[in-house]
């Protein structure tokens, strides 16, 4: 909720921006990952915490609390994921990484602008 949050101070402190829905549209359009951080902020998807099974290759990434809760249920471990409206999922932890990185993309031009008109 505060990243969504973020989304509309960036919307404040735009100069050029006169309309909040088109600005977080044109973020949307432009981040995926913010559209997706929009919705579940909205309630259009949710969250839910799906048993994901673990190939043996990737046992290595694993932590050990995941490596043993695997060894116990049949090489799966439980995530947490965004169900998307069309089926699809999205692991939660990604997406707002990305979400959260757009949006620091995103105020940076703004930052070079405010400090370009107060210099």
């Amino acid at each position: 909720m505060l990243a969504d949050a973020c989304a509309d101070r960036l919307f404040a402190a735009a100069p050029a921006a006169d309309d909040i829905l088109e600005f977080r549209a044109d973020l949307a359009r432009r981040h995926p990952s913010l559209g997706h951080l929009f919705d579940l902020a909205a309630g259009r998807t949710r969250l839910v915490v799906d048993t994901v099974a673990v190939p043996l290759d990737r046992y290595g990434d694993l932590g050990v609390a995941d490596f043993m809760v695997s060894l116990y249920n049949g090489h799966t471990v439980q995530r947490v994921r965004v169900a998307l409206a069309d089926g699809g999922r999205l692991d939660v932890h990604a997406m707002l990484g990305e979400a959260i990185a757009a949006l620091h993309e995103a105020a940076l031009p703004q930052a070079s602008s405010a400090t370009a008109r107060s210099g």
